[in-house]
């Protein structure tokens, strides 16, 4: 599979929005469980709605962060 497909795969298809706040929130989750963060609860979830955000932001063919 073409990196730029998953990208576009990624920006544009409501799959790959489900994929990227799934995987965020399985990221949150694997760090505070197996790491020693010691999060608060408030910040996990602050960190779960940001992840897919800032994934939107740093992938170029998404055009909605003005990119």
């Amino acid at each position: 599979m073409d990196v730029t497909y998953f990208l576009r795969w990624l920006a544009l298809s409501p799959l790959g929005s489900a994929f990227k706040v799934g995987l965020s929130a399985s990221l949150v989750w694997l760090v505070d469980n197996v790491g020693s963060l010691n999060l608060e609860p408030v910040l996990q979830i602050a960190l779960t709605a940001a992840l897919p955000v800032l994934i939107n932001y740093l992938n170029p063919e998404d055009w909605r962060y003005g990119k």
